[in-house]
């Protein structure tokens, strides 16, 4: 039994004293982590290419003085063979932010930058900056009628294309879908009856909601817009008549009419007043996305249609338009019989469409657009195609 002892005493020193070794034996040292790999350098991304120069005329002048009833789009033609693209040699010179700043009287100058054309605009000998200002209105002597100051003002800066073909077409006219249409008031007949109502007198109404406001324009509609390649209605051209305001609510409401530009008759239907800005600055654009669209309606009691005639296009803002789009107007490619045909080729076929004219987009709707005729190298047809211009 000692010796048993002993020996187990023996071990268990022997296995204290290994362990105390171990415990001040060096420790060997751990590998750190490796660093994580650096980032590859970020590619620089080429810069996009700069568009084309536009396309000078021959006789561009070298010089030209702005004329009362000039436009941008009318000055630019005498420069470029795309006028549209008047900003490329406006905004050439880095000193003309807005080509709108440009009136009567100021002279522009034809040089280059870079190689690429540029207008520098001159006014009483000193070049035009953003901070040049206006030329001060010119005052007129006149008989005076009342005691008051007239004076007509000569000096205002040229509108970018002939505002007067579009001005009725600004707010006199517009387009309502088929959910506005079915959601309207409407004229049901003068106080007196008579069936012509101007400003002054009071008519009655119904489908007038108290929602609505109280205030109302006054609609007549016209021409249904039909989509040429579905059918889908794409909504109702509606006359602006005048304005009115509700007396008294009810069924029939009473509505007292406050402006008319045109006599007002039973059937015209109310649509609330709205606050709809447009802006007559127009910039044009070549569209964001491919366009594809068609001529469908001509406005202002024309029959045909030709430079600044106002046309209907069956694509709006919901295709992408905006004001100041420009579109090519294209010829619809008919299809013709061939009697020459020979050698296995067929006895009809499909004409190119070719290359009609210019239209600017100068006020949008969700389905529709009206746009005015710029450019007529050739008669312009209904249903003609509308889309992104080529050369």
């Amino acid at each position: 039994m000692r010796n048993y002892s002993a020996t187990r005493c023996f071990t268990v020193l022997c296995l204290a004293v290994l362990l105390a070794a171990c415990a001040h034996a060096p420790q060997k040292p751990v590998p750190a982590a490796a660093p994580p790999p650096a980032p590859a350098p970020a590619q620089a991304q080429p810069a996009p290419p700069a568009p084309a120069a536009p396309v000078m005329q021959p006789q561009a002048p070298r010089t030209y003085v702005v004329k009362k009833g000039d436009t941008l789009w009318g000055i630019a033609t005498l420069y470029l063979q795309d006028p549209w693209r008047w900003p490329d040699i406006w905004y050439a010179n880095p000193t003309i932010k807005n080509p709108h700043l440009i009136y009567p009287g100021d002279t522009l100058l034809l040089g280059y930058v870079n190689g690429r054309p540029s207008l520098t605009v001159m006014r009483k000998g000193q070049v035009v900056t953003e901070a040049t200002p206006a030329p001060a209105a010119t005052s007129l002597p006149v008989e005076t009628l009342q005691p008051q100051v007239r004076y007509t003002e000569l000096n205002q800066a040229i509108p970018a294309v002939p505002l007067n073909s579009i001005r009725p077409f600004l707010s006199g006219t517009r387009v309502v879908s088929k959910h506005e249409l079915d959601d309207s008031g409407y004229l049901l007949q003068a106080l007196d009856g008579r069936p012509l109502i101007a400003a002054g007198n009071s008519v009655y109404a119904r489908g007038l909601k108290q929602s609505e406001g109280g205030r109302y324009s006054i609609y007549r509609l016209g021409e249904k817009y039909v989509d040429p390649d579905n059918g889908d209605t794409l909504g109702y051209q509606a006359t602006y008549i005048g304005d009115g305001t509700v007396e008294r609510w009810g069924d029939p409401a009473k509505v007292l009419l406050t402006t008319t530009v045109q006599e007002a008759m039973p059937g015209d239907r109310f649509l609330p007043v709205t606050t709809e800005q447009i802006n007559q600055d127009f910039m044009p654009h070549p569209p964001a996305k491919s366009v594809n669209g068609n001529i469908i309606a001509v406005l202002g009691g024309v029959q045909e249609i030709g430079q600044y005639e106002v046309v209907v296009l069956d694509r709006g803002s919901n295709a992408g338009l905006d004001q100041g789009t420009v579109l090519g107007i294209y010829s619809r490619g008919k299809k013709v019989s061939d009697p020459y045909s020979f050698n296995g080729l067929s006895g009809s076929v499909k004409l190119p469409e070719e290359r009609e004219g210019t239209l600017l987009v100068f006020r949008t709707f969700p389905t529709v657009s009206y746009g005015l005729v710029m450019e007529a190298k050739s008669e312009i047809h209904l249903l003609d195609v509308v889309k992104n211009p080529t050369p």
